[in-house]
């Protein structure tokens, strides 16, 4: 049952999601970048289906052209990459800028296809064998075939990691922000698969020890791992709505920001126990407790400014501003730069207050943060993972 579920599974969640693809249809004004997604799930479709052992009995048998499903398959792969590096490029470049490049990558796609294809009849398979790695890895041509067609998967499942990982990072739409670090977490699996078969290829023709103890479950699980990933990912804009996932993960940002404000929370709370309406509870016991978040967060987010308000006659402006410039100096800037500064003022403050400094009445200072409670509770979370990581290095310094 297991290997049917990994040899079948993802080519039928493929089509299913293909198929609410197609049935959407095209709303709205053209869109290059939406465009492409089918294309990339009709890639991953044809690949995964021509990759299973029925279709690739049936492929080689109809045909008459042994292990031909694993060239098809490995070309609709190479349209996967290719639409999904031309998704990513549409997002942030206009398309007179984009059509040049795409154009020049698809020169490179059918050149590296001719090339497998020419590489594939040289290479002497007369077997039709899904398990096409474990019967032919040593003979001639075959590790030049897999080395031709990881050419041109890496660079362009590198370009996706990247891209997919940095435009997440600028998105503001939850749903899509959460797609491309999937699809970018796909396409950084599918290059270390592709890595280890070209390693197991190289193996069997120069004599080398390789795998490592443990290949069967890479084999089995990481490629079917990192199908999943860019199939959800890439769809979730469109099928997220249907469950309401944008709510759920509003929800859950909510929860990691309560939780990534704790221990600047509880390092006030300490100094200063007046600020809290109730004692802090156990760690364990916050994690599992759901109900009533949002009132929760608010209450946390105000506590904390009461908190950093108690400790004013500490905070010492010569310490901030030594932080800001130590912060600058390594880069840091905007909120990042206001984020470090006030994570350092406050770390100082409190341990200050620790060990019985005289407080002091001076001019009061700039209290950075977000003009209203939802940016202010982003930089207060910033805030807090800052000074986490300072209550860190001076425990381990």
């Amino acid at each position: 049952m297991a290997d049917t579920l990994r040899h079948y599974g993802p080519a039928a969640v493929a089509w299913v999601l293909l198929a609410y693809r197609v049935s959407k249809g095209r709303r709205g004004a053209p869109d290059p970048a939406r465009d492409t997604v089918w294309l990339v799930l009709l890639g991953l479709s044809l690949s995964l289906t021509l990759l299973t052992p029925a279709v690739y009995a049936f492929a080689g048998r109809v045909s008459g052209v042994p292990n031909l499903a694993r060239l098809l398959g490995h070309g609709s792969m190479l349209v996967v990459a290719w639409s999904a590096r031309t998704f990513l490029w549409h997002l942030n470049h206009p398309i007179t800028e984009v059509q040049p490049r795409t154009r020049l990558h698809l020169g490179f796609l059918a050149a590296t296809f001719a090339a497998m294809s020419v590489l594939f009849v040289l290479a002497d398979t007369p077997v039709d064998d899904a398990r096409f790695a474990a019967r032919y890895a040593g003979d001639p041509w075959v590790l030049e075939y897999w080395l031709v067609y990881i050419a041109y998967l890496t660079p362009a499942f590198a370009s996706m990691a990247v891209l997919g990982w940095a435009y997440a990072h600028m998105s503001t739409a939850p749903l899509l922000r959460v797609g491309l670090r999937l699809v970018a977490i796909g396409a950084f699996l599918a290059i270390g698969y592709n890595l280890h078969k070209a390693l197991v290829f190289a193996s069997e023709r120069f004599g080398f020890s390789y795998p490592p103890a443990g290949h069967v479950l890479i084999d089995g699980v990481l490629p079917m791992l990192a199908h999943l990933l860019v199939l959800i990912g890439a769809t979730l804009p469109a099928w997220g709505r249907l469950v309401n996932a944008s709510e759920s993960l509003a929800w859950l940002s909510r929860y990691r920001t309560y939780q990534a404000l704790r221990p600047l929370w509880r390092a006030l709370y300490a100094a200063s126990p007046h600020i809290a309406l109730t004692p802090p509870s156990p760690a364990l016991v916050e994690l599992v407790t759901v109900r009533d978040l949002n009132l929760r967060l608010y209450r946390r987010v105000i506590e904390i400014r009461d908190g950093r308000l108690a400790l004013m006659p500490y905070l010492d402006l010569d310490t901030a501003t030594a932080a800001r410039a130590r912060a600058a100096q390594a880069g840091l800037s905007g909120q990042a730069l206001d984020t470090a500064a006030e994570a350092a003022a406050l770390h100082a403050a409190l341990h200050a207050k620790a060990l019985g400094a005289t407080a002091v009445s001076g001019p009061a200072s700039h209290t950075p943060g977000g003009g209203d409670l939802d940016s202010d509770t982003v930089f207060l979370r910033d805030v807090a993972r800052a000074f986490h990581r300072l209550e860190h290095q001076s425990h381990h310094g």
